[in-house]
């Protein structure tokens, strides 16, 4: 699976796909990564390798990113 390059700069909150990302808890960011796309979750995931680093977001991302890629990058 090709993932997000981790030497591609984190973006910007304002750029998020889920809105006020950054003052999110855990559980309020894992009740939105079902809806996000493949862009929208490399982004959310870059964003949390740079600024967060919560380990169980990141396998959530890593696990939706393997989901989209299996049903060809489309949210449901």
């Amino acid at each position: 699976m090709d993932l997000p390059d981790d030497t591609t700069p984190a973006p910007v909150t304002l750029e998020l796909p889920i809105a006020d990302y950054k003052h999110l808890p855990r559980i309020s960011v894992e009740d939105r990564v079902g809806r996000l796309d493949q862009d929208g979750a490399e982004k959310v995931l870059r964003y949390e390798r740079e600024h967060r680093d919560r380990t169980p977001v990141i396998q959530l991302l890593l696990a939706r990113l393997r989901q989209l890629r299996i049903s060809g990058g489309q949210a449901r």
